[in-house]
């Protein structure tokens, strides 16, 4: 991915983003139904640190066009964006930051445009799907210390499936919610060592953005309870007769594997954003041909071997080196299939309930149930 220049005169672009921001907002207004609840409380200029939720692509869209300045947002780095929208992303410019890791370059240029009196948009929890991954990440407050910038805490809302609803023109109602503004990190005001008054800190902000989204929009997107995955894996011979897998050969942590095939956006971003040739782990339901699936595994990792992190970033490290550790194996078994001239077959189960309700969903085929 190309990276913005190591220093960012700010604002940069002006008339550029300017014309952006009068037309994105014409259609935001035309296309949604668009409420802003707080603006007052942003001030009206910088250095500033505008924090909030990520869902999806239409918070940046919003924070760009309804703050009363220009934004310099940060954002991912470390994964191409999806070829629908990331011409626009590069049209508007941005600061990529490699995720999972410290990316001092992307903080360092972060922070200069902070000390020209510039402001920044962040979202901390970009990329990050399960709440046991969702440790508070300190860039915010490391950011809001070194440069003396205040924060200003965002809650969006109904943004989950409000880009498709609104492209079929039906003006879905979203939200931006604007909270109370959070003076400048200081650590050295606390007692504690400075890595936790910067991770307290970090927490601190999170909550307040918590705070500002819908309680309808948390409710949905907990709405998922007693979620478990199983693995079943069968090499077949040409009759169908199946044939025992040495143990050396067994998935240590199946229910992991089944859980990476059970989040098809993963394979989905491999596909279509880094054009992997991972088409075979996308249709395990007819594909079976075991050298398709461990060339299929062979170019995931090999993506995950430059980008350690992909996987951890956003499951955490027992579970996403689990994961990695299971398509490393499931490789395996597909070379050792394969040599035979045997079948392989994969079938990951997906088990769950919906809060307050005691029926259990089972899902065989990654997608084929909405997450409700």
């Amino acid at each position: 991915m190309a990276s913005e220049s190591s220093s960012i005169r700010y604002p940069r672009r002006v008339v550029w983003r300017a014309v952006l921001r009068f037309l994105g907002y014409g259609l935001l207004r035309l296309l949604t139904r668009v409420s802003v609840t707080g603006y007052d409380n942003i001030p009206r200029k910088g250095p500033l640190i505008l924090v909030g939720n990520h869902v999806a692509m239409l918070e940046a869209v919003m924070m760009v066009l309804c703050a009363p300045f220009q934004v310099e947002l940060i954002g991912n780095g470390d994964i191409p964006f999806d070829p629908k929208y990331g011409w626009a992303v590069h049209a508007w410019g941005y600061i990529p930051i490699r995720r999972g890791e410290m990316d001092r370059e992307a903080l360092k240029v972060a922070l200069e445009v902070l000390k020209q009196g510039g402001v920044v948009g962040i979202f901390p929890e970009g990329g990050i799907w399960e709440s046991t991954a969702k440790k508070s990440k300190t860039g915010v407050s490391w950011l809001s210390y070194q440069s003396g910038a205040p924060i200003v805490p965002i809650g969006f809302g109904g943004i989950d499936g409000a880009l498709a609803a609104a492209f079929k023109l039906k003006r879905p109602p979203v939200s931006m919610n604007v909270g109370h503004v959070i003076p400048a990190i200081d650590p050295e005001a606390t007692d504690k060592p400075r890595k936790q008054a910067l991770e307290d800190a970090a927490s601190y902000i999170m909550t307040q953005v918590d705070g500002l989204i819908p309680e309808a929009d948390k409710k949905r997107w907990r709405r998922i309870v007693d979620e478990r995955f199983e693995l079943q894996l069968n090499v077949e011979r040409p009759d169908g007769q199946i044939v025992e897998l040495p143990s050396e050969l067994q998935i240590s942590r199946p229910e992991m594997l089944a859980k990476f095939f059970h989040r098809p956006l993963l394979l989905d971003v491999f596909a279509r954003n880094l054009k992997l040739p991972v088409q075979a782990l996308q249709a395990l339901d007819t594909e079976h041909d075991p050298v398709k699936l461990a060339d299929a595994s062979d170019a995931a990792l090999g993506y995950l071997k430059d980008n350690p992190y992909f996987l951890t970033y956003r499951f955490g490290y027992d579970e996403g080196g689990a994961m990695e550790t299971g398509l490393r194996q499931l490789s395996a078994v597909g070379r050792w299939a394969g040599k035979q001239g045997n079948r392989l077959v994969v079938k990951p189960i997906r088990r769950f309930r919906q809060r307050g309700k005691e029926e259990e969903f089972v899902e065989e085929k990654p997608g084929s149930i909405p997450l409700l």
